[in-house]
């Protein structure tokens, strides 16, 4: 099946990777390269906009138990609960639920949706949903980029903060793209990330694009197992 499949260097295991993703969404104010100027956010946010409140992914929401997740799931995609494949992370000992959500956003092609359950509470703390990559190895790139341009027209007025907003902004060699990042009142977040890798010089076929949109609660501190100071 195609979800087993690597792509990108991102399995759906690593999508479940709820610290390196966390990670990800900062990458692109620590770069070495950061985006120029014109691609961050304008100054003044569309007075119309009410301000934006990341509570997790439709009747989904941050601090829900895997039970109240499953019935979120069924509620939102009609999915039942034995189809929902749940994964234990050894490294930051969360646990996912993990769907197939074969018209997610329309055009864009089947998606994968990883809800991810804290280690300390095993409630719920992020979200993240891949289209493209190992989902769906054979997407039409221009297909994706036209998803992820529709996406971050809509995220864009949807009143997040103006401060720490980026917009298409480029991560190290530029095959990964911020397209949209803001974060609510609260500090939660949303990020929108699209990578195009680059062909190989040689024979080798390119490996194929992919859409990451994830909504974290707490982006600086996701809870993961660590270990504690002093081991």
């Amino acid at each position: 099946m195609p979800f087993h499949r690597p792509a990108l260097g991102l399995s759906l295991a690593a999508l479940a990777l709820a610290g390196t993703l966390a990670g990800a969404a900062q990458a692109a104010t620590t770069d070495r390269n950061p985006a120029p100027a014109t691609q961050t956010a304008p100054v003044t946010a569309p007075e119309a906009a009410p301000a934006a409140k990341v509570t997790g992914f439709r009747s989904a929401r941050f601090g829900m138990t895997g039970d109240e997740v499953t019935k979120a799931i069924a509620k939102d995609f009609k999915i039942e609960a034995k189809d929902i494949r749940r994964e234990a992370n050894a490294t930051e000992r969360t646990t996912s639920l993990i769907v197939k959500v074969d018209d997610l956003q329309t055009g864009a092609g089947p998606a994968v949706v990883v809800y991810i359950l804290g280690h300390s509470t095993q409630k719920l703390f992020q979200v993240n949903i891949l289209w493209g990559g190992a989902v769906n190895p054979k997407v039409d790139p221009n297909t994706l980029v036209g998803a992820a341009n529709a996406l971050r027209n809509y995220f864009v007025g949807q009143g997040y903060r103006q401060e720490g907003m980026l917009l298409n902004a480029p991560i190290g060699d530029g095959s990964q793209v911020v397209v949209f990042r803001g974060t609510d009142s609260q500090g939660r977040m949303s990020v929108l990330t699209l990578t195009v890798p680059p062909k190989p010089s040689d024979d080798t076929p390119a490996l194929p694009p992919s859409l990451q949109l994830s909504y974290i609660e707490k982006p600086n501190e996701p809870d993961v197992f660590k270990i504690e100071k002093g081991f």
